[in-house]
């Protein structure tokens, strides 16, 4: 049999290569918690080290030694949707910053060509599209580990077990067009038309602009937002199981007198009722923080400045749901309160395929 010839070696060895280091598939990472005293999501993108993820920053940051940008390796595998398939690394523009503490940088998510999503997009040729499914950390929430998974350049998105199950991107709402109210602001913003209910009945009305973040942990309301939902929360859970006030929350409860369920505690359900009809819903597992062993309080802070959105959706609010954003389409769309169906953030399969 014939050998080939050394060029015709040299092409075929560059050729597979390339399929090793190229992606045309979605990228999967895991998903960090930190610690109660900054509750940030990170994920481990820098040769294993962690990257902060933030919505409302337009770009990848690092530390550098001069300059303005620097080229970075980051590192992910390559995904189906189920498990982890293949590493992949990949080499992208960053901006010279510092790093927020225990972090080797940010991994900006927001609306910018810089972003993290828009740079995997580009050199992965996948869609610029990504799914966070932020973890609790079984602590201060109900349901988790504190791992949770994000996969960018879209596809489905399983949890396990069993492995029979449906994608959980079946359970996701009707899409929400993304707005964009605030110039210049590359963070993620919808309408809620219909304004805030508290268990049916709406407690604050109007349109209201509303932003999503992972680096606020628990979900701000404007002032004469906040007044409103807080006083109808009040009204409708009572005052049976209510106790003093732990800071910052202003509405504690004696959590054994509450009632649970797969939902979370048994508390009036929160809605953000969205443009197009489609309503942000709160049930227990997220709407009550579990400060400790026997208190859970009302977790909506009054925002210390009313020039932002009327409410900023915290990342505990966001947790054990899968939110996917899609910049392509300028739509975000999510699930309900995973956990109520059996489901957790934190059950992702990172065992690999094959």
């Amino acid at each position: 049999m014939s050998q080939p010839k050394p060029a015709l070696a040299l092409l075929l060895l560059a050729a597979s290569l390339c399929a090793c280091t190229a992606a045309s598939t979605p990228l999967l990472t895991k998903i960090n918690k930190g610690a109660a005293s900054t509750a940030l999501y990170t994920a481990p993108l820098s040769a294993g080290r962690p990257l902060v993820l933030d919505l409302s920053a337009p770009a990848i940051t690092v530390p550098c030694s001069s300059g303005t940008t620097t080229t970075v390796t980051l590192s992910a595998n390559t995904t189906d949707g189920a498990n982890p398939l293949s590493p992949v690394s990949f080499a992208a523009t960053a901006t010279c910053a510092a790093a927020p503490a225990g972090a080797a940088g940010v991994a900006g998510l927001g609306r910018s060509s810089a972003s993290f999503p828009a740079q995997v997009a580009s050199t992965q040729k996948v869609a610029n599209s990504f799914a966070l499914c932020l973890p609790s950390d079984g602590k201060t929430g109900f349901s988790g580990n504190g791992v949770g998974a994000a996969i960018f350049g879209g596809g489905p998105f399983y949890l396990a077990p069993p492995a029979d199950r449906e994608a959980i991107t079946t359970l996701l709402s009707n899409p929400v067009p993304l707005r964009q109210p605030f110039a210049g602001n590359p963070g993620y913003f919808v309408t809620a038309t219909g304004g805030i209910a508290i268990d049916g009945s709406v407690a604050a009305a109007g349109s209201l602009v509303v932003g999503l973040s992972t680096t606020v942990t628990y979900t701000q309301l404007r002032s004469d937002v906040y007044s409103l939902v807080i006083a109808a929360f009040d009204r409708a859970l009572g005052q049976t199981a209510k106790v003093s006030a732990v800071a910052p929350f202003e509405l504690c409860y004696d959590s054994s007198k509450l009632g649970s369920s797969l939902s979370g505690y048994f508390v009036p359900q929160v809605d953000v009722l969205l443009e197009g009809g489609t309503n942000f819903t709160v049930v227990g597992g997220n709407s009550m923080a579990q400060v400790n062993s026997g208190t859970a309080c009302f977790a909506f802070l009054k925002a210390a400045s009313s020039t932002g959105p009327a409410v900023l959706i915290g990342g505990f609010q966001l947790e054990n749901k899968l939110v996917v954003l899609d910049n392509g389409k300028q739509q975000l769309s999510f699930t309900g309160y995973l956990p109520a169906r059996g489901f957790s953030c934190s059950n992702f399969n990172f065992t690999r395929a094959g």
